[in-house]
């Protein structure tokens, strides 16, 4: 083993102190645990002989990221590449100070620690490691660190989502009757689609077929579905104006590049106005829908296809809102594709036994 003699302390923590080719080079290693400092050290004094005898240059962590926000141009959804673009924002304070194969486990817990200190929920910190972590994976494809302790880090971030609050009919027409006319049309379309408020924001003409009345959306992970619309979804797309890029943007045109805060804003206003009203959620408006088609005779299958989910696991949380006989009967809805489809299956195997 490598003997202490380049280890000191400072406060109790534990400092590297080396000389390579006449040049000193002093660092914290973050650890009060010997054994820790030890590979630490070890650790970094590779990487310091590796820079000066080899020319391997270290590249700090805002390099880093800025060379992988040019990689992801044009691969990554631009929607999800702006989400990316803020979570790692606002980490910058944290991660700046170091070079990107510095960042380790202890690194990423002192992140989660002051986003949570800011009052953040762990779905939002959970939001921001993904982010942290997509930089990461590229250095290491690079060749530029080891590693992604991002990974074993979010598993101490337990996600406690608040419970559904469907709103009320009386607070979705006042929001609707408070917003300004391009805006309410994008919240009467949630309503009566169920889509997500990013799906609707980036939807372009060419992807609703009014002869069909289907709507192809573009989801989560840049996922596409097609969806059957209802005769009141299909009229309301139909109203909307098609001549421009997209179907639901603001009155000049241009996209709804904050269309939470927008909706926030005009909630704030309509509270003021109406003391009776119920707050909700943009996103609530989707939760609606999903209990309303269950209730109307839609299956759980069919309905998880709808909403985009990737398991219908996701999907039976709106079961909990449902009578025992209307929860029954979705499910019931859904085996009967199933049971028809092997039936299917079986008269066909008779007919290759004939």
């Amino acid at each position: 083993m490598r003997g202490d003699d380049n280890l000191y302390q400072r406060a109790g923590v534990y400092w590297l102190r080396a000389e390579v080719r006449g040049r000193e080079y002093r660092e914290s290693l973050r650890t009060r645990d010997l054994k820790s400092a030890r590979r630490l050290r070890d650790a970094r004094l590779k990487a310091i002989i590796g820079a000066v005898w080899h020319g391997e240059r270290r590249r700090p962590w805002l390099e880093a990221v800025t060379e992988w926000l040019g990689h992801a141009t044009g691969q990554l959804g631009a929607s999800t590449l702006a989400r990316y673009s803020v979570s790692l924002e606002l980490c910058r304070s944290h991660l700046a100070q170091f070079d990107i194969d510095q960042i380790d486990g202890k690194a990423i817990v002192g992140l989660i620690q002051a986003r949570r200190q800011t009052g953040v929920t762990p779905a939002t910190v959970r939001r921001d490691l993904t982010a942290v972590s997509r930089v990461l994976e590229y250095a290491e494809a690079m060749e530029w660190r080891e590693g992604n302790p991002t990974l074993s880090k979010r598993k101490i971030l337990k996600e406690r989502r608040d419970p559904i609050e469907l709103p009320v009919e009386a607070s979705i027409d006042a929001m609707i009757a408070g917003s300004s006319e391009r805006f309410a049309a994008l919240i009467v379309a949630a309503r009566h689609t169920g889509c997500r408020q990013n799906e609707l924001v980036t939807l372009e003409p060419r992807q609703f077929n009014a002869k069909a009345g289907t709507l192809d959306v573009i989801g989560k992970g840049n996922k596409r579905r097609t969806i059957t619309l209802s005769p009141a979804a299909k009229a309301h797309l139909a109203k909307q104006a098609m001549d421009g890029k997209l179907i639901f943007c603001k009155e000049d045109g241009e996209a709804f590049a904050q269309a939470a805060s927008d909706f926030t804003h005009f909630r704030r206003e309509v509270v003021k106005r109406e003391p009776g009203f119920k707050r909700f959620r943009f996103h609530d408006l989707r939760h609606l829908f999903a209990v309303e088609a269950l209730r109307g005779g839609m299956s759980i299958y069919a309905l998880s296809k709808h909403l985009g989910h990737t398991s219908v696991k996701t999907t039976e949380i709106y079961l909990n809102f449902l009578t025992s006989e209307e929860a029954d009967s979705a499910r019931e809805s859904a085996q009967k594709p199933a049971q028809s489809a092997q039936r299917r299956t079986r008269q066909s195997a008779d007919r290759l036994d004939k």
